[in-house]
């Protein structure tokens, strides 16, 4: 989960210094130097597939929660929204960004992989 926790911590830290989705497309974003340190989560968002689960149409899914705020939002795998629980709203911003990310086909195969292996008994290909 952390290469994919990590990519979407990447896409907010450019939207949060003004960097747009269209630019993130176009090759162009804001680098920081700065020395090199461990990663750590900067906005608090973490990707969950959890053991067990159900397909929803047909189709699997996965969850992006922020604990510190009381979000646990669903997607399937091609980024688009299923819905939300908690009492926290998931920011639009974050919505574009896991779209976004959801786009490359590493990301999704990551997906897919976890998914098989915490529900053998729904295997995706």
């Amino acid at each position: 989960m952390t290469e994919l926790d990590e990519f979407l911590d990447s896409i907010l830290f450019q939207l949060s210094k003004g960097n747009s989705i269209e630019s993130l497309r176009k090759g162009r974003e804001y680098v920081e130097l700065e020395q090199f340190k461990e990663w750590r989560n900067r906005f608090g968002y973490q990707f969950h597939v959890y053991s067990n689960d159900h397909l929803i149409d047909s189709k699997p899914h996965f969850h992006v929660r922020k604990t510190s705020k009381r979000i646990d939002c669903r997607f399937f795998f091609d980024g688009s929204f299923i819905d939300c629980k908690g009492k926290g709203k998931l920011e639009k911003r974050v919505a574009s960004a896991l779209k976004y990310m959801c786009s490359f086909d590493k990301n999704v195969e990551n997906l897919k992989i976890l998914w098989n292996s915490k529900n053998p008994e729904l295997l995706i290909s």
